[in-house]
């Protein structure tokens, strides 16, 4: 069973081997979230080809070893089991962190589909289960919590701040910042002038 946390990724170097979609998928995500992303692939699909950057290295060459110096994540994508199996062996050894996508069972850490708004992050997995269960529960959630919960979470935030610099006892803050939570986007937006 998988422990869900959240981690700060930025400045973070992670080595991704491969080059083909899923890796593409991972290394996508891994760049959105700060990371500084090494790929190793002797092919990389175009997209990947287009998207290298200052935060992202292609490196054209089959893995080895090496490449794992100085790296703080890994993650073993390629359509080989037996590499995948050998990243995740020599990840052991040196204590790093490696999510093979062939097997969730032998992985660390695992990607769960994740929805982003403002401040909320909703992420759903079912630890390899079924992909496209998660998929589906993550569309409805995506319906549910749509774009106004940017708003809300940044207005929650500036709220929050205020209560807890204001005057009052733990307890009559902790009710106050229950008593928004509960509030609409316009509601907070007026409760904003009177902090």
């Amino acid at each position: 069973m998988m422990t869900p946390l959240l981690f700060n990724l930025k400045n973070k170097k992670v080595l991704v081997v491969g080059g083909g979609k899923v890796a593409a998928r991972r290394i996508i995500t891994l760049l959105e979230n700060g990371a500084q992303v090494v790929a190793v692939s002797p092919d990389f699909s175009e997209g990947l080809i287009k998207t290298e950057n200052n935060r992202l290295t292609l490196i054209d060459s089959g893995y080895h070893i090496d490449q794992l110096t100085d790296i703080d994540l890994a993650v073993a994508a390629t359509d080989n089991r037996e590499l995948n199996q050998q990243i995740r062996m020599d990840c052991l050894s040196q204590k790093i962190w490696c999510n093979r996508v062939d097997d969730p069972d032998d992985s660390d850490f695992i990607f769960p589909s994740v929805i982003r708004r403002g401040d909320l992050t909703l992420s759903v997995c079912t630890e390899g289960a079924s992909p496209f269960l998660t998929k589906r529960i993550a569309d409805e959630l995506a319906d549910r919590y749509d774009e106004s919960y940017t708003e809300k979470t940044a207005l929650l935030r500036l709220l929050r701040q205020a209560v807890l610099a204001g005057d009052g006892t733990p307890n009559e803050k902790s009710e106050k910042l229950k008593v928004l939570s509960r509030c609409s986007n316009p509601e907070l937006r007026s409760k904003l002038g009177n902090y």
